[in-house]
């Protein structure tokens, strides 16, 4: 398993949902190379939805979706931990590739 899955089972996700592959897709690619994160659309989740053969707006939804689950069930309180915030909404799905890819990269 890739340490993006293993952080992500940690964050509370659930293997259940598509959205979780696609999520360690994104965190991964997020974590190569920072400045994709300036062009979320094209850098990430283009590449994602080729690899999966989706449309490109399925992956936020369903990396939204399985977000929801997993704020839920502990990811909430794993968020803060890792980034040292608090948090008062959920994160976008943006903020969310952020802060783990961030943790994903320190933690290399």
């Amino acid at each position: 398993m890739t340490k993006s899955k293993d952080l992500l089972l940690k964050s509370g996700f659930s293997k259940r949902y598509q959205g979780f592959q696609y999520l360690a897709l994104c965190v991964e690619l997020a974590a190569e190379d920072d400045s994709r994160l300036c062009a979320l659309v094209k850098e990430i989740y283009g590449p994602v939805a080729h690899k999966y053969q989706v449309p490109y707006r399925s992956i936020e939804r369903d990396i939204r979706t399985a977000r929801d689950h997993a704020w839920q069930n502990g990811g909430k309180a794993f968020l803060e931990e890792i980034s040292g915030g608090t948090f008062y909404t959920l994160p976008t799905v943006g903020e969310l590739i952020e802060i783990l890819a961030q943790h994903l990269a320190e933690a290399s």
